[in-house]
């Protein structure tokens, strides 16, 4: 006889899965080191036994994996929402850190994990940020290789611009968040994006950001 799981059940074992999800990025941006994160941690800040966690994943690393596709998942698909609203190439740019920049101050401990946590890895998870950067990277490129066909912006090798672009921004990102964000916000994010603009060789910046 199979059984058939009830639409409660399935809501329990949803519910118990979204705790270890939430407990893992919560202690992750905790931790100092990723490798001082471990199951019994996960599990008994989600509240289950450590045995009940190989329910729902496989191990440790499986749902970290999980964690960084679904945090760039859904950075991606805002930066492709918010440019798709505009033609030109400065204002895709402009989009995309602005994406970025709300996202990242609004879910901090998100910021952490992704900018600061993975990039220090020596294993698969790191083999995987390095694509993520490299995937923002190549958006970059492509706004800057159109500015420079079109020669709005001066000769330049635009993979190593973009590269600085993306490089700079993340640095910055990471100032605030383990600092503290800058007295005057708003001042500090025109003045980030301002400095990108003119970094990519576009003299004449609109003082409003």
């Amino acid at each position: 006889m199979v059984y058939n799981k009830t639409d409660k059940v399935l809501e329990k074992q949803e519910l118990r899965r979204k705790r270890i999800i939430k407990a893992t990025k919560e202690i992750l941006s905790e931790e100092e080191e990723i490798g001082k994160v471990s199951i019994k941690s996960i599990a008994k800040r989600a509240g289950i036994a450590t045995g009940t966690f190989y329910l729902y994943f496989a191990d440790k690393e499986s749902l970290v994996d999980m964690i960084v596709k679904e945090i760039y998942d859904e950075l991606l698909a805002k930066i492709k929402k918010e440019r798709g609203q505009y033609t030109n190439p400065f204002d895709k740019l402009q989009a995309s850190m602005e994406v970025c920049i709300r996202l990242f101050l609004k879910e901090k401990y998100l910021a952490k994990i992704l900018l600061e946590k993975f990039p220090q890895l020596q294993t698969a998870l790191n083999t995987k940020y390095a694509d993520i950067e490299e995937d923002l990277i190549r958006l970059t490129k492509i706004d800057l290789d159109e500015l420079l066909e079109d020669q709005l912006i001066p000769k330049q090798d635009t993979q190593v611009t973009a590269t600085a672009f993306v490089g700079t921004f993340r640095e910055v990102i990471l100032s605030w968040i383990g600092k503290g964000e800058p007295e005057n916000i708003d001042l500090a994010y025109r003045t980030l994006i301002n400095y990108n603009m003119r970094g990519i060789g576009r003299i004449k910046v609109d003082e409003e950001g």
